[in-house]
């Protein structure tokens, strides 16, 4: 079929026709239905091409565009789009304003699947020398970097050949791009180019493309529906300059100028940059320039520029270049000793105004790697200790002191290193805490330093050492003193390394006081106690312990108060185990059910409440098939207009899984819940009748029964509202 318009009407109806978007649909049509060929319509459309008029050349050039674009990118011969490569190729020597709709119809190629060989190079060397890309507007700008991006995708073996050439083309076309979208779209680009071509000679070329950005100086636009921001362009940036390995060295000076600057923002974005290079280049990469980092670095943080947040990033950037370093000893270690002689001055005198900025630089070091931890640890516990045996010392001082030895070994810990420090050095560190222990009072801020500090180190405790660790948690306990001195994760921790230890000097003892009448240290010993019921070895004997006092008819409020510390032990991820035993091996609901139906019982409702309390603990630990049990077994025989059955069915209802019906029980427990909601004198329950309600209809299927079921509620409720 031929192209229907005639070569002379053709140039009028360029000229003239507003509607030529139609036609532009129809002749894609034909050419999709093989009607039209398109060799013939680029024939036809010759004389509007090479007309003399730009604005004819122009329409001529986006007709053929527009019906590139609207094509199925597979429907192309190799033979035709050769023919199109050839001509578009020709056609980007032609007038400036023509060059957007040839940008289009190369972007429409770029596309095409059975694009020849040796097409790509050709077309990118022709837009490369024809069309320079900063000079276009900006919409076209981005056409043209998405061609580059498109071709460099699908035609990397045949890109590759042009060697330098087709690196320098694309040097040239992004190099001084403005536009922050096309920033955007170049920062996403370029990563992934950079990870398959070769830079050959233009590394520092093309790195200074994005240099210059850094760091990002960016307002975003107020009105923008979409708005750029400052942080997105500076994250992708960070990737474009940690794009190739042959970057390291040049990324690593940018940063270090960029970090000398008297801005914050500047600061901080090297100080990232920083980190990201040690997560992307290799310590060997980076290796050559660590002495001008760390002294960088040290600028930042003694004493630095007073800015919290550029404190702790260049805290961050100093422990990252650790982690680095590690894979290659020697590297870390030389690193190490020039962080270490830089803080030599401020660590050797507590009194310091650069003290605590030194010892927050030897933790993070030390939090590293285990090999920093043995290293900063061998060094700084010396110089600490030392400052100890100062006569003029002050209180302040000591405590900054005795914190400083607290964290390090903390960090030992958390690093796995304990058991290979140096045990002179553990035996003079631990030395202090146990004076402590000794000597101080229990209010002293010191006491509560070395409790934490034998907290995280009982492992390494020595033997005689141990009883005095012992004797002030028992003390303490006892004698209901500084609340703040957390003795029960002391006694949790040595109880997890020397059960029967802490079973035989102070388990026993406390099992063995009275307890018929609550005093001021009840509770605590109780919550003490109830914190090693996830250790077996002790177990049982606490269970049996707290069960006695519950069920021996002691006073209700030593009754209360083991049940709260049961049901805070039953709170704890760990409980799983407990609440098995005290279901099947302590029948402890049936027991409740047992105790508070005894005959001439009587029990106040705080009891009942801390009961109902424990109940719904140990019912959200239990598998839903054992819950499932407890239900059936026990909601049946309930009267709700007793105080203690409404309890305890409060107690098993309280944390049911939702796949438990509780359908045969739901009209009864509706009804007699309701009533005893409206006549009850005592507001705590009341309170508890309408939180069972909330949560009966919380958790009811969705049908005619169950909606009936509240439909009569509903009733009784408004014939009860006429009443009053």
């Amino acid at each position: 079929m031929k192209f229907p318009w005639s070569h002379s009407t053709l140039v009028e109806v360029l000229k003239n026709d507003a509607k030529l978007h139609h036609k532009c649909d129809k002749v894609c049509e034909d050419i999709a239905s093989r009607k039209l060929d398109l060799s013939e319509f680029v024939e036809e459309l010759g004389p509007a091409l090479t007309h003399e008029e730009p604005a004819m050349r122009l329409k001529a050039t986006s007709l053929l565009s527009s019906v590139l674009e609207k094509l199925p990118t597979d429907f192309l011969s190799e033979q035709q789009l050769d023919f199109l490569v050839t001509f578009y190729c020709d056609r980007m020597k032609d007038h400036h304003t023509i060059i957007p709709t040839i940008l289009d119809g190369l972007l429409a190629l770029a596309n095409m699947n059975h694009i020849p060989k040796g097409a790509a190079c050709k077309l990118l060397s022709s837009l490369f020398l024809s069309i320079p890309c900063q000079s276009q507007a900006k919409g076209d700008r981005s056409k043209y970097m998405n061609i580059i991006k498109i071709f460099s995708e699908t035609h990397e073996e045949e890109l590759k050949s042009m060697g330098p050439d087709f690196v320098y083309g694309v040097i040239g076309a992004i190099d001084g791009e403005r536009d922050p979208r096309n920033l955007i779209f170049l920062f996403n680009f370029i990563p992934t180019f950079l990870a398959r071509y070769s830079l050959f000679h233009m590394v520092e070329e093309m790195f200074e493309v994005f240099a210059c950005y850094f760091p990002i100086d960016f307002h975003p636009n107020q009105n923008d529906p979409e708005p750029i921001t400052r942080d997105m362009l500076a994250v992708k940036l960070e990737d474009c300059l940690c794009g190739t390995k042959e970057f390291a060295e040049h990324c690593i000076v940018l940063l270090l100028e960029k970090l000398d600057s008297t801005l914050n923002i500047a600061k901080l974005d090297s100080l990232r940059l920083l980190i990201k290079c040690c997560h992307v280049f290799t310590i060997a990469e980076i290796q050559p320039q660590l002495d001008d980092v760390w002294k960088a670095l040290k600028l930042e943080m003694l004493p630095g520029s007073g800015n919290k947040e550029v404190f702790d990033l260049a805290l961050e950037a100093t422990k990252t270049v650790v982690v680095a370093a590690q894979t290659d000893s020697k590297v870390e270690e030389n690193f190490l000793t020039n962080v270490f002689i830089s803080l030599l001055g401020g660590i050797s005198d507590v009194a310091s105004k650069l003290f605590n900025n030194s010892i927050k630089i030897a933790l993070e070091c030390a939090s590293a790697s285990s090999g920093a931890a043995l290293f900063v640890t061998n060094k700084l516990v010396p110089l600490i200790l030392s400052q100890l045996h100062i006569d003029t010392l002050g209180a302040l001082q000591k405590v900054a002191l005795i914190e400083a030895l607290q964290q390090i070994l903390y960090v030992c810990k958390e690093m796995g290193v304990l058991l290979q420090l140096d045990k002179e050095i553990v035996g003079a560190a631990q030395k202090q805490f146990i004076q402590i222990l000794v000597q101080e009072d229990d209010a002293s801020e010191l006491k509560k330093l070395a409790f934490t500090s034998v907290t995280n180190i009982p492992q390494v405790i020595a033997d005689e050492n141990r009883f005095v660790v012992y004797t002030n948690i028992v003390h303490i306990l006892l004698s209901a003193g500084n609340e703040q001195l957390n003795v029960e994760d002391c006694l949790y921790q040595f109880a997890v390394h020397y059960s029967v230890e802490v079973m035989n000097v102070i388990v026993d003892k406390l099992v063995a006081k009275n307890y018929d009448s609550p005093s001021p240290s009840t509770l605590r010993i109780f919550n003490a106690l109830a914190c090693l019921l996830p250790l077996e070895p002790m177990r049982e004997k606490i269970v049996q312990f707290f069960l006695n006092l519950v069920f021996a008819h002691t006073q209700q409020e030593v009754g209360i108060l083991v049940l709260q510390s049961l049901e805070v032990a039953l709170q704890k991820p760990t409980a799983s185990v407990l609440a098995e035993e005290l279901h099947t091996k302590y029948n402890l609901i049936d027991k409740f059910n047992e105790q508070v139906h005894e005959e001439s019982s009587s029990y106040t409702s705080d009891y009942l409440y801390a009961m109902s309390t424990l109940m719904k603990a140990l019912m959200k630990q239990l598998s839903p098939e054992v819950q499932k049990k407890i239900v059936t077994k026990h909601l049946t025989g309930m009267d709700l207009t007793r105080l203690t059955d409404l309890y305890l069915t409060s107690g098993v209802l309280g944390y049911l899984d939702e796949s438990i019906t509780i359908e045969d029980h739901f009209e009864n427990l509706v009804h007699d819940l309701t009533k005893l909601s409206l006549n009850a004198e005592d507001e705590n329950v009341k309170t508890l009748c309408d939180h069972l309600l909330c949560s009966l209809f919380n958790r009811m299927p969705d049908d005619e029964h169950h909606r009936n079921v509240l439909m009569k509620m509903l009733a009784f409720l408004r014939e009860e509202l006429k009443s009053h």
